[in-house]
């Protein structure tokens, strides 16, 4: 077995010099390392003393030595190296080298990243909001109001209509557990409304305007509820922060939330399903109330009937446009309005 050597790179533990030199085997136990200009140096090394740290795809076997020595090694090990671990990683080596398992492999990460971008994402953003404690809601919800207030001005109704909205929806709406609402002056946001994660709802004195009764304005108020109580702001903001929120919820550390929430949160759209989720708690308030839904499909319509007009006359393009450029989270789209007369029609059967 002594003949039986193999060329490779040694570096003796005291330089980071390479020699050239080669490896015999002694024995099932041992092998033999000659190094140097005329292989005049040896060293004995037992197969216990040895960790192999490389050997997968075009990365060369390497041995680290308990004595800071190591072996490189320019193919793969010669089948009379007994180190135990060898077999798993020629194992692998070979399979890397086979064209219908890369294929495979290649398939597997695709679907893998599609299932985990599909459902993976939307499930740990549900868990992560659904367990995030109460202060955490609150300093996110906070930082995202003062953003919100920065960026609109001082409402302009009077206090008696203020009062007069809020009791309203204290009455229908709340059951109890309200939600603070804040009027602004949307300016540059237009008529709008948002649900923020700290319990708020904003609304905007454009979006009272448009409205033509109070019954449109509650149901945009028990649409934000629905939001509210289902974290649909958050959910989306977390599923828009990626792959890290899976390393949250696996590691339970949201540390990072207070930064990058809030300022996510101001762009974050709601998803269709969110969206239909909200519409369907609308409606269903509405109903339980006695307040025709059709109200709340009439102000879907007139809202983005009035964005685009708005848009027609700043000379932008309608088509494909968004129903409004900042802060918009509730389209009035077709489907929408469709599905609100589809269930006024389905109630009064």
């Amino acid at each position: 077995m002594k003949t039986s050597n193999v060329d490779v790179v040694f570096y003796d533990g005291f330089s980071s010099k390479p020699h050239n030199a080669q490896v015999y085997a002694v024995d099932e136990n041992t092998v033999l390392v000659r190094y140097g200009d005329q292989l005049e140096f040896e060293r004995q090394y037992l197969y216990t003393d040895m960790t192999l740290i490389g050997a997968l795809g075009k990365i060369h076997p390497v041995i680290e030595l308990k004595d800071d020595a190591r072996i490189e090694f320019q193919d793969v090990l010669p089948e009379w190296f007994q180190l135990s671990a060898k077999k798993n990683y020629h194992s692998i080596w070979k399979l890397e080298k086979s064209p219908s398992l890369i294929l495979f492999s290649m398939v597997f990460v695709a679907t893998l990243i599609f299932a985990t971008v599909k459902w993976g994402i939307p499930m740990a953003s549900y868990y992560v909001a659904k367990h995030l404690p109460v202060d955490t809601l609150k300093t996110i919800g906070d930082e995202a109001e003062q953003y919100i207030i920065s960026a609109t001005g001082e409402t302009k109704l009077s206090n008696s209509r203020q009062r007069q909205i809020v009791d309203r929806y204290n009455s229908i709406i709340a059951e109890g557990k309200p939600a603070k609402i804040i009027f602004r002056a949307g300016e540059s946001i237009g008529a709008n409304a948002l649900a923020i994660p700290n319990n708020t709802i904003i609304i905007t004195d454009e979006l009272v305007k448009l409205s033509e009764s109070d019954e449109e304005i509650i149901g945009v108020l028990a649409h934000e509820q629905g939001h509210l109580i289902q974290k649909h702001s958050l959910q989306q903001t977390l599923s828009s922060l990626g792959f890290s929120v899976i390393l949250i919820a696996i590691t339970g550390d949201g540390s990072d939330l207070v930064t990058t929430v809030p300022v996510a949160l101001i762009g974050a759209k709601y998803s269709r399903d969110f969206e239909s989720e909200a519409d369907h708690y609308a409606l269903n308030t509405m109903r339980k109330h006695h307040i025709p839904t059709i109200h709340f499909a009439n102000f879907l319509q007139r809202l983005e009937d009035s964005a685009k007009k708005d848009l027609s006359k700043d000379g932008k393009d309608v088509q494909g446009s968004p129903v409004l450029d900042f802060l918009q989270s509730h389209p009035a789209t077709k489907e929408r309005v469709q599905a609100v007369k589809d269930f006024e029609l389905k109630h009064q059967q």
